[in-house]
């Protein structure tokens, strides 16, 4: 791409709350270009979308319609997944925020990049400040044998864990293979109350208005804790991750995971 080529990008789950965000981003970032808007909700029900831009509900019409290089992903893994095949199908790569693929889903999105000879991104999260967290939390990892993750989001989010907390438990198991020691009460009056459990990691996920979405690691040692935490305000934190991952997504082949292989960490 050159300064004269700038990336077409269409946004898929437009007319959400980070969608709306992506919208703007894209507006306003040098070098790309807003082509298209695709949501499965006709645009008259609709509040007004905050930029002007051809808005689809068919994806497979949008594509073909748009022929953008790019196309950024929030929405849910029920749409998500099919609309991947009909981006690559239209020379489009996908850039993905939406969680809670399996994966057998991530194997096969994948393989449909290879088969197109493209490149695309899945990350949990595209907060700068929570992919650092993960990194951090899998340095420490070796050298602790307790860990506690803590997430909270609105009251809103259809899944727990999030699928960031999931991440930073995979990246400190990749660290730590060995499970970590965990605690298991005599006694449990009220059941489940010391979370789930991934690889002796005890994960606990709050739910209810007044938040966005927060991160905690915690680490216990003899005589002493060590607590990382990541606090989001807006939904504003997503954009430098999102415009990252729309520049890079162009030199990559198959699917990369996570935008911590993007920054170099």
């Amino acid at each position: 791409m050159t300064n004269a080529q700038p990336i077409k990008v269409a946004v898929h789950g437009a007319a959400g709350r980070v969608g709306r965000e992506v919208l703007r981003a894209i507006d306003m970032a040098p070098n790309m270009s807003l082509v298209a808007a695709i949501d499965r909700i006709p645009q008259n029900d609709l509040e007004p979308l905050p930029v002007s831009v051809p808005y689809y509900t068919d994806a497979r019409i949008g594509y073909t319609a748009a022929k953008a290089d790019v196309v950024v992903d929030f929405s849910i893994a029920a749409a998500s997944f099919p609309m991947v095949s009909l981006a690559l199908e239209a020379g489009t790569r996908p850039v993905i925020g939406t969680t809670g693929f399996t994966e057998e889903q991530i194997a096969y999105i994948d393989a449909k990049c290879q088969e197109h000879n493209l490149g695309g991104l899945l990350a949990p999260n595209f907060t700068i400040g929570a992919v650092l967290l993960g990194t951090l939390a899998a340095m420490a990892a070796p050298y602790f044998e307790y860990v506690d993750i803590y997430e909270e989001h609105h009251e809103m989010k259809v899944d727990a864990p999030s699928g960031t907390a999931i991440g930073i438990a995979k990246s400190i198991a990749e660290a730590h293979p060995e499970a970590f020691e965990h605690n298991s009460p005599t006694r449990e009056p009220i059941a489940g109350t010391r979370g789930g459990i991934y690889n002796g990691m005890s994960i606990h996920s709050s739910r209810m208005p007044g938040r966005m979405a927060h991160h905690q690691v915690t680490f216990g040692g003899p005589g002493q804790t060590l607590t990382l935490r990541h606090d989001t305000n807006n939904r504003e934190c997503y954009m430098p991750g999102v415009l990252l991952a729309v520049r890079k997504v162009m030199d990559l082949q198959g699917l990369t995971v996570g935008l911590d292989k993007l920054m170099g960490l």
